[in-house]
């Protein structure tokens, strides 16, 4: 982890058993309180200080500004809330930096990859929003040596970056909670939202009034009360991703063998209970991405209309997938709606990036780009495409990739759009489902169904390090790269092959089955038992409610 070559002398508030420090950081430069400005009011269980000025460049320089920090103990541990401004008319404060000085030593326990995850020598940097393997809502707990409970949360009520480090140093262990403003509201001035740092003899102790925080915050609203969730998809219990066309133009199921794929299925299962998802079934998966349409090769319009179709006959419903935020750069008029969307950093550096499509190894494929869909031009563009295919065809839900990105743009507030794009889609059909992947707290405001995370095929489940936080309001179902269970493809996914087959069984986890090309032909048995999973799924989950 890189990291300042030089000391930088600044200000420690000690509190009860809390030692803390602050920086401030604009986009040329890192500045500490002036000591020699601060005023103090302290008691046993308060603290309030004002700093008059700033210092750069390890101390030796001075900058107008000021620094306000409050601190109060409380029942568990400690509150402390930080604001700060700089008095130069050319630079906006991106963030600001409490740490904890000389915390014990332990293991990350409640990560979304929940299996313990030491401190390495190097530190740690941790991020929310990451819907995928770390923080999915801004609390860490770390187990500390003598198995007590040590936890750092924030009380934010709105999406914005968090960061959670931890940094060994000669004097012990550091804890950096760092708060990043939204970049569409950094000024000179920046007000962190309040951190909670503290003990807990349990997990759950420590988890239920952060669940009740965020709950507040965004509205949540229970599962069984969702006014998003229609009727129907209350009755899956299967999730059946067909693999349709791969990067590379391999076709591992046509329109018609996808439909044949559901006919098999329905003859272990209640079609009323099986939601089709299809990856690739554009053509070219993440080529044509952003240009939706049925693919000639797979059977073309007609094909598809004939697999709705035949999937409503059996009761089944279809979910095809979408991009949200990742499209082709190569389409007809890409300058006009793309380019304008196209995702900037706070210091506005273009984000992007590939994975393997083909094997080569060199992970610098050019053929797609990042926007916001936040942004006009593309959310309309997305709106406008998925409305028409599902008033042309009929199906019944709609997943959306990568939909837990956070990308902290100057130009739109991404989660403002993800909602929108949401409550457009509602607005247009109330009895559709929406999807999609990864998770973080505030899109399960807005997202009732959540494919899980991953690292290289190893899935992380939502529900892992405390149940009530994602299946009170959410439901979640196995990754794209699920294994088929004939040979273990990973259909259009870049992975490839995965042993990992099949999902727990637990209230928040639908069933999940991947079926590229002769997948049930070739493993009829291996299928038959992710098809009882589902049985059993909805005997004891959803035939009691």
């Amino acid at each position: 982890m890189q990291d300042l070559s030089y000391s930088f002398p600044t200000p420690h508030f000690i509190l009860g058993d809390y030692e803390f420090s602050v920086m401030i950081y604009t986009f040329q430069n890192v500045y500490a309180p002036d000591e020699n400005k601060l005023r103090i009011k302290q008691d046993e269980n308060t603290i309030l200080a004002d700093i008059g000025g700033l210092r750069w460049a390890g101390g030796q320089m001075e900058m107008e500004g000021a620094v306000e920090v409050q601190a109060s103990l409380c029942g568990r541990g400690i509150r402390i809330k930080a604001s700060a401004s700089i008095h130069n008319g050319s630079e906006d404060i991106r963030c600001i930096k409490i740490t904890l000085h000389g915390i014990p030593e332990g293991k990350i326990i409640n990560l979304i990859d929940a299996r313990p995850r030491g401190i390495p020598q190097e530190g740690l940097n941790l991020k929310y929003p990451e819907g995928w393997r770390d923080v999915g809502t801004p609390l860490v707990i770390m187990e500390t040596s003598s198995s007590n409970l040590f936890y750092f949360r924030s009380l934010d009520d709105m999406v914005r970056d968090k960061r959670f480090v931890f940094i060994h140093t000669a004097e012990g262990l550091n804890a950096e909670l760092i708060f990043e403003e939204a970049a569409t509201r950094m000024s000179d001035k920046i007000e962190a939202p309040e951190w909670e740092i503290g003990w807990g003899s349990s997990v759950a102790e420590i988890y239920e009034p952060h669940r009740l925080h965020v709950e507040k915050c965004y509205g949540l609203k229970t599962w069984e009360k969702r006014t998003d969730v229609p009727d129907w998809a209350r009755e899956i219990s299967l999730v059946a991703a067909i693999h349709c066309q791969h990067w590379t133009g391999y076709v591992f199921n046509d329109y018609e063998m996808v439909l044949e794929n559901l006919k098999k299925i329905c003859t272990h299962i209640e079609g009323r209970r099986v939601l089709a998802y299809l990856p690739g079934w554009e053509g070219r998966y993440y080529w044509k991405y952003g240009n939706y349409s049925p693919d000639e090769r797979m059977g073309g319009k007609e094909g598809f209309r004939k697999l709705c179709e035949g999937a409503r006959d059996l009761g089944v419903h279809v979910m095809p997938m979408f991009g949200i935020n990742v499209v082709g750069n190569h389409f007809e008029g890409y300058e006009e709606w793309g380019v304008p969307s196209e995702f900037k950093g706070p210091a506005g550096s273009q984000y992007g990036g590939s994975v393997d499509w083909d094997g080569s190894r060199h992970y610098d494929h050019n053929s797609n780009r990042s926007l916001n869909p936040a942004a006009p031009r593309w959310q309309n563009r997305l709106y406008s495409q998925v409305t028409g295919l599902m008033t042309d065809y009929g199906f019944d839900a709609a997943f959306f990739d990568i939909s837990a990105v956070w990308m902290n743009d100057p130009n739109h507030y991404l989660y403002d759009g993800v909602k929108q794009l949401m409550s457009r889609l509602k607005k247009f059909n109330p009895d559709m489902l929406l999807a999609g992947e990864g998770w973080y707290d505030g899109l399960a405001a807005c997202i009732p169904l959540l494919q899980c995370g991953h690292t290289d095929g190893v899935l992380h489940w939502h529900d892992e390090a405390f149940p009530p936080m994602f299946d009170s309001y959410v439901r979640g179902f196995g990754h794209l790269c699920l294994g088929d269970v004939s040979r273990g493809s990973t259909g259009v996914h870049e992975l490839g092959f995965n042993p990992i087959k099949r999902c727990p069984l637990r209230r928040g986890i639908i069933p999940t089955i991947t079926i590229t090309d002769g997948t049930l032909e070739n493993a009829p048995e291996a299928a038959a038992e992710i098809f009882e999973d589902a049985n059993r799924y909805a005997r004891m989950y959803l035939e009691q409610n």
